[in-house]
């Protein structure tokens, strides 16, 4: 009769006589399970895991790509964007869904108890909860009550998250009064728990009514009716037996005639242009994991790091199952015997994968802590923005699955060979080999042979992409930014969040510039509306006077608002015309400084300088020609570019950029007071060198680049180890053979040319077999890398080199034993 907990005992038992194999396979199962573990859970969190909703299958995410006009605000990709107009008609006229909902993340600057501090949220529409199926943990969700008069509804859910944190998940918050945007808005409940946000990744700390949009953020006042502006997400709960393909036939059928009253919109647009616009299809996406654009940027890397990760457990299985079939050749006799009083091999194999199962549940419960260990590297190594705030490095009931699960399959896969290959020797001959001292036959050592091959050509390949990645990264940190990176930091301030009106904040602007710029050790001070580096962009439709536009011809040109002096803080070179100055004030002529490439786009070789180019209803007169300049990242192409003075916009986000004599980071504290003595309840945030900046624009880069060394560097170790092992065993197994052969007049340099001649054949076939894989595969990773080629000869020869260095060193310990062994000895030793 079976009885496992016999098996159970007896495999612990056998474990703890063999503390220096456990330990080792114990190590590398840790190394191996935490890696995938911690890089599984990110994936789960940011692409896999549905909301925590209703039914989330029956959600679907709303998507129109193709060409539109007007403006666009949005993290997101702008195929994911709509207009408040365009949600009303949605909502009230489908004729497939159970509701229609719509959100837009913002930012809040929040005052509570004499506190202020910048907070994450959405505005919502008043179905937002009813639609998504959520209820409320504390009081009541917002209603469609609360979202029927513009600036009628001063109420506010908080996240339960945020509640926690931020309250001390005290119910008694109920019915207080919160100052959101400078604007007293009464909380009137708490979210469910374990809801963040639609946004994937994301983490809102608040949900308002929509209707409340021109108070929460008053640039977006006119959002409400303009069809022209795009900036809502929306989702949708299908009706029950209807599919997507159905739903989306239906809404197409509606958004047509509502795409033909608004091309009427489109004033002078080619008719090619009018033509696209109607042509747009309405898609229907599943919207059961949410919306996961921010993510985007780092989504690729987490596939090829889940590559990597799995490249490396594969190492660790073959590691393992190298040292348990060195465990089951040496237990050949206690093998035998068992087989002679009448163990059946199925009751041995059994015993010997209860060890293995042992030994990766035992490796898996270390690869919890070193998961959690590199969740929390992995996540210091995403950009630190709302789109990952959501995301933690603790395991949940998920993640614990997810590596039992991998524990229990690892266990079987390096488990099962080993066990069939220690017990299948016929009876007779173990007993008879185990009496003279033979420590295995030729099968057994194939097969060692064949996962050490295995372990070379993969670790090759993790250190061949790491190569790769490495080269990668140093190409992108040397692009040339178009402005002097050193001595150069920055911070942002958001005045309309705390009620500032917009001849307020240009005051402020220009106080603050004045100000900072007399700062002790500050050289030169301006402001920007966009942050640079940061993957911030605005990009609008203009038309230049005097330039034949084509039909078709694109006319989108990247803009920002910037203060006086702006291009000598960065230390942007003009190439021709001036920088902009106070004079550059709200009543003077409108003006523009043009990048080199807008100005070679539209003029040519002719001067740009006192020609015009429009913006909506403004025509503003080109006063200057700057170099190009890298705005939203380093990787990014040269754009048409225009700027705008800051003083003659409307400024949403202001950041500052210092240009210091010293340390930048050294004046931190000196700028956060400067901005106090201005205003004590304006919020400072994202007060970073740019040098810091740079680095978390890179993040996904360096992200890659450092944890595939670090795989490599372990997988290579493995290698070693296994390597090591074989070679060892060969050398134990050759011992007569060896005596032999030095008894008969070889020297030490012939029994070493033996040896090694094993380690290079064995390297050399795992690299042939990695380098040509390499090339194969290498098209996964092409589209990650920056100037460098997949097939690489300086990156794969390099590769080749450590790895065959390490090798080398792997096999010679093994080989100098086998010089030392004495021929008379080893004549005796069978």
């Amino acid at each position: 009769m079976i009885n496992p907990l016999e098996d159970l005992r007896y495999s612990l038992r056998g474990l703890r006589k063999s503390p220096m194999f456990t330990t080792v396979a114990l190590l590398s199962l840790a190394l191996g399970i935490g890696a995938n573990t911690a890089v599984f859970s990110l994936m789960d969190q940011a692409l896999l895991r549905s909301l925590p909703v209703k039914h989330p299958e029956q959600l679907v995410l709303l998507s129109a790509p193709g060409p539109r006009r007007g403006s666009v605000n949005t993290s997101y990709d702008d195929k994911l964007t709509f207009s408040y107009p365009m949600y009303r008609d949605f909502r009230d006229r489908n004729p497939v869904f159970n509701g229609v909902m719509a959100r837009f993340p913002i930012s809040f600057s929040m005052s509570w108890h004499d506190q202020t501090e910048r907070i994450h949220g959405d505005l919502v529409s008043g179905n937002y909860f009813e639609v998504l199926g959520l209820n409320a943990a504390v009081g009541r969700t917002l209603t469609q009550d609360d979202d029927r008069t513009p600036g009628a509804h001063p109420v506010v859910v908080l996240s339960y998250g945020f509640w926690k944190r931020r309250f001390g998940a005290d119910p008694g918050v109920l019915n207080q009064t919160i100052t959101l945007n400078a604007h007293s808005l009464t909380i009137v409940g708490v979210a469910q728990a374990g809801f963040k946000s639609v946004g994937m990744g994301e983490a809102a700390d608040v949900f308002v009514p929509m209707m409340m949009r021109a108070q929460m953020s008053p640039d977006g006042g006119k959002d409400l009716d303009n069809r022209r502006s795009s900036w809502l997400n929306i989702f949708a709960r299908l009706k029950p037996g209807i599919s997507r393909q159905q739903a989306e036939a239906a809404m197409n059928a509606l958004w047509k005639p509502i795409l033909e009253s608004e091309v009427k919109e489109l004033g002078n647009a080619s008719q090619t242009v009018r033509t696209n616009f109607v042509k747009r299809h309405l898609s229907l996406l599943p919207g059961g994991k949410g919306v996961s654009a921010p993510l985007d940027s780092v989504i690729d890397a987490m596939s090829v790091l889940m590559a990597m990760v799995g490249v490396l457990l594969l190492i660790a299985c073959a590691n393992v199952a190298n040292l348990l079939i060195a465990r089951a050749t040496a237990r050949q006799r206690e093998i035998g015997i068992r087989l002679a009083m009448g163990a059946s091999r199925v009751r041995l194999v059994r015993q010997l994968l209860v060890e293995s199962l042992l030994l990766a549940l035992g490796g898996g419960l270390l690869g919890l802590l070193a998961a959690d260990w590199t969740g929390d590297a992995l996540l210091r190594f995403l950009p630190n923005d709302f789109s990952t705030q959501g995301l933690s490095s603790h395991a949940d009931t998920r993640i614990l699955l997810f590596a039992l699960a991998l524990s229990i399959v690892t266990g079987i896969i390096f488990g099962i060979i080993p066990a069939l290959q220690g017990t299948r020797s016929e009876l007779a001959t173990t007993l008879k080999d185990q009496a003279t001292g033979v420590l295995g036959g030729f099968g057994t050592l194939r097969l060692r042979k064949s996962l050490v091959v295995t372990q070379v050509a993969l670790s090759l390949l993790l250190l061949i992409g790491a190569g790769l990645f490495a080269r990668s990264l140093y190409n992108v940190k040397s692009i040339d930014a178009g402005f002097r990176t050193d001595h150069l930091i920055s911070f942002a301030i958001q005045p309309g969040l705390n009620g500032y009106g917009e001849e307020r904040i240009r005051t402020l602007i220009e106080q603050l510039q004045d100000n900072i710029s007399n700062l002790p050790g500050v050289r030169a001070a301006s402001a920007s509306e966009l942050s640079l580096l940061s993957g911030d962009n605005e990009v609008s439709t203009i038309s230049v006077i005097g330039y034949h536009e084509k039909e078709d011809e694109d006319m989108s040109s990247w803009h920002n608002y910037v203060g006086p002096g702006y291009f000598a803080t960065l230390g942007m070179p003009l190439l021709a015309g001036r920088d902009f100055t106070k004079g550059d004030g709200p009543g003077a002529p409108k003006v523009a400084v043009v990048n080199e490439t807008l100005a070679k786009y539209f003029f040519g070789n002719e001067s740009p300088i006192g020609r015009r180019i429009q913006l909506r209803k403004e025509t503003l007169e080109i006063v200057g020609v700057v170099c190009n300049g890298k705005t939203s990242d380093l990787r990014e192409k040269d754009q048409r570019f225009f700027y705008a003075p800051a003083a003659q916009s409307k400024m949403g986000t202001v950041t500052f950029y210092v240009r210091t004599a010293q340390d930048p980071s050294s004046i931190t504290s000196t700028l956060r007071q400067a901005v106090r003595r201005q205003d004590a309840n304006l919020p400072v945030f994202n007060i970073k060198t740019m040098e810091r900046q740079i680095d978390e624009s890179l993040s996904t880069d360096r992200l890659v680049a450092v944890l595939s060394a670090m795989f490599g560097v372990l997988a290579t170790l493995l290698a070693a180890v296994g390597l090591y092992g074989v070679m060892a065993y060969m050398v134990v197994r050759r011992t007569r053979e060896i005596g032999i052969r030095m008894a008969l007049g070889a020297d030490r340099r012939n029994v070493l040319r033996l040896v090694m001649k094993e380690v290079i054949l064995l390297a050399g076939v795992g690299m042939g077999i990695a380098v040509v894989a390499s090339l194969a595969m290498g098209r996964l990773i092409q589209s990650q890398l920056l100037g460098v080629s997949v097939r690489d000869p300086l990156v794969i020869a390099s590769a080749t080199g450590v790895l065959a260095l390490v090798a080398l060193f792997s096999g010679f310990l093994p080989a100098m034993r086998a010089t030392r062994v004495d021929p008379l000895q080893a004549l005796r030793y069978e």
